[in-house]
Parts: C-alpha cells; structure tokens; sequence
C-alpha cells in the first residue's frame, strides 16, 4: 500500500508542517486535504487511456511497448556480444546493455514501480504511468495532441513554482545569509532543499522522456 499523504510531507523546521498552522486555518487546510488532489484525479484519468490494454483483434499499446522494448534490449545484447569488438569496448556494451535492461525494468514490472513509489521516487500508479507513456510517444497523432498538451502545461506549472522558489533561495542568501530563517526554519539551508525533484509534483510527467 502507498504511504499516506501525512506520512510523505517534507518537515518544516524538524516537525510536520501542520505545527505551524493555527486551529481556524488547520481546519481549512484538512478540509482541502480530504479532497482529491489535481495528481489524484490526473492519476485517474491517465489510467483510462484508450487503448493501452489489447482487445480480440487489436494489439494494445502496453503489449508493443514490451515487444519493442525486447527487440532493442536483444540488439544490445547482440552488439556487446560481437566478437569484432575489443576488450575494453565489449566491457562497455555490456555495462550500458546491463544499465538500460535495469531501467526497463523498473518501467515494465509493476513490482519494481510500486517499489519506487514507496521510496518516494514516483507518484504515479503503473497504469496512470503506462498512459502518461502512451499519450508521449502518440503527441503527433491528433487524438492525442490535447491530452499532451495537458501534461505539458502541468509540467509548466511544476517548472514555475521551482523557479519561484529559486528565486526566494536567491533572495534570502542575499538578504539573512545562513541565518534563522523569519519562520523558524533553517532559512537559505532549508530553502535550498525545496529546489530539488522531491518537491515536484509531476515529477513523473518530467521522466517521460527517459
């Protein structure tokens, strides 16, 4: 089972977030979390792709998805295994062969991407990723040019609150320094950290292109 949304939070000075809140604001701010979130419903909605799974007659997304996935995973392996290459050159393919089965991996087996959503690297469900996936590599096909569009602007609203938070890492080194940051947290340190991919909420949408 995933982890609650309590038990994800980042800490805000060493303690959970809602310490900071008064009764009359904390009871608005429960009241939005018992509310789906705009990732739930996006959750959803990706996992009601047409035509990710096969029907009698037509071949699903998914099941291509692995085929190719197969086929260039065996060319690989075919090319490190190339007798005309030299030492140093077969131990590179190997190694590059190796890394990218492993990243497949992670991607195909349901197992694998439940795991990196309990490790807090994905957010996403294996379906709702699976047509997040479908609605990339189609984008030119006019049925799905809107949903990627979509998708773009979510990540455009990611990209805009980390540059604004950059943009508050910078003024705050500028005007406190390393001081105590004037909500009792570690100031520029703290800040800092909010930069980073853990504080993206379409983290996923940004990995498609991997």
């Amino acid at each position: 089972m995933r982890e609650s949304k309590n038990a994800q939070a980042p800490k805000y000075n060493a303690q959970h977030y809602k310490n900071v809140f008064c009764d009359g604001d904390l009871k608005a701010l429960n009241q939005t979390e018992d509310e789906k979130s705009l990732l739930t419903l996006i959750e959803s909605w990706l996992e009601r792709t047409p035509g990710l799974k096969s029907t009698s007659g037509d071949e699903g997304f998914w099941d291509k998805y692995e085929k190719s996935v197969k086929r260039y995973l065996s060319d690989l392996a075919k090319q490190a295994e190339d007798p005309s290459n030299s030492e140093d050159i077969a131990k590179q393919l190997l190694a590059e062969y190796h890394k990218t089965s492993d990243a497949f991996q992670s991607i195909l087996d349901p197992r694998q991407h439940e795991q990196h959503i309990r490790n807090g690297n994905r957010l996403l469900s294996h379906d709702a990723t699976k047509g997040a996936m479908m609605i990339y590599f189609y984008r030119d096909m006019p049925r799905f040019s809107q949903p990627y569009q979509l998708l773009t602007f979510l990540m455009d609203i990611d990209s805009l609150f980390t540059k604004w938070r950059y943009n508050h890492v910078l003024l705050v080194q500028r005007m406190l320094g390393a001081k105590q940051g004037t909500g009792g947290s570690s100031g520029y340190m703290y800040l800092r950290s909010t930069v980073s991919d853990r504080y993206k909420v379409f983290l996923d949408l940004f990995n498609l292109s991997t």
